[in-house]
């Protein structure tokens, strides 16, 4: 399912390190590796991180007297990456269920990962995911085919919206299909509301997912919004609000 939690093993990495973490360092838990990552912000708007050849590494991260090192790289095979998720909206506050502050890696998929490791690039302390999460890193994620998404060409304000997204696993890797729709929402001082979309599809198979969404707060005269998507697949399309 390209899916992996691990427990992550401190390696030290100074001169004389018994090969524990120092007291008062950060300390990074909770280390999981997926294709896909869906993310949680403030402010009412989410997302996904989904894209054909990439995948994710997020850990949890706890640091001494609240105050956190903001330099970390990932380390796998003589490579370095540094950590860097792009999330939309409002400020983070989950990623992948690991609740803020997080750290976060977007890597090539496959990767071939001997001994993968995050660093401190503050305190040089390592923590090594182990053998199974170099076998995930390796391995290929699945492919997602859009089929379409159906939205109706008006709406009238005030009035649910439904719509409808279908798409086919056209790889050969049973998969977790993740995708956000976004609807914009201006008569509120909020992010464009989203909803997350996330089923299991076997290699080959197609799924449908139906989605009922408010109009209520979407515009304050009558015009054309464009309702998006963007994850494992990406569309869009123009919907015209009528306003009473």
């Amino acid at each position: 399912m390209g899916s992996l939690d691990v427990s992550p093993r401190p390696l030290g990495s100074r001169p004389g390190s018994t090969g524990q973490p120092e007291a008062n360092t950060d300390t990074v838990s909770a280390i999981v590796v997926r294709k896909a990552v869906r993310y949680e912000s403030f402010l009412g708007s989410g997302g996904v991180l989904a894209a054909d050849g990439r995948q994710y590494v997020v850990a949890s991260l706890k640091g001494k007297n609240g105050q956190l090192d903001t330099e970390y790289v990932f380390e796998a095979s003589g490579q370095t990456w540094e950590a860097d998720l792009s999330t939309t909206g409002g400020r983070t506050r989950s990623v992948a269920d690991r609740e803020w502050p997080v750290i976060g890696f977007d890597l090539p998929s496959p990767l071939s990962a001997s001994t993968p490791r995050i660093r401190s690039e503050d305190s040089g302390e390592r923590w090594t995911l182990g053998d199974d999460a170099s076998t995930v890193l390796s391995e290929p994620g699945p492919r997602y085919e859009l089929n379409g998404l159906t939205a109706p060409e008006t709406v009238s304000q005030g009035e649910p919206m439904t719509v409808e997204l279908s798409v086919t696993n056209v790889s050969e890797t049973d998969g977790r299909f993740l995708a956000a729709v976004y609807w914009p929402t201006e008569r509120i001082a909020d992010d464009d509301e989203s909803h997350v979309i996330e089923r299991t599809v076997a290699a080959g198979d197609t799924v449908s997912a139906t989605l009922d969404i408010g109009t209520s707060a979407t515009v304050n005269e009558t015009k054309a919004v464009t309702l998006s998507v963007e994850g494992h697949v990406s569309t869009s399309r123009d919907v015209r609000v009528e306003v009473p």
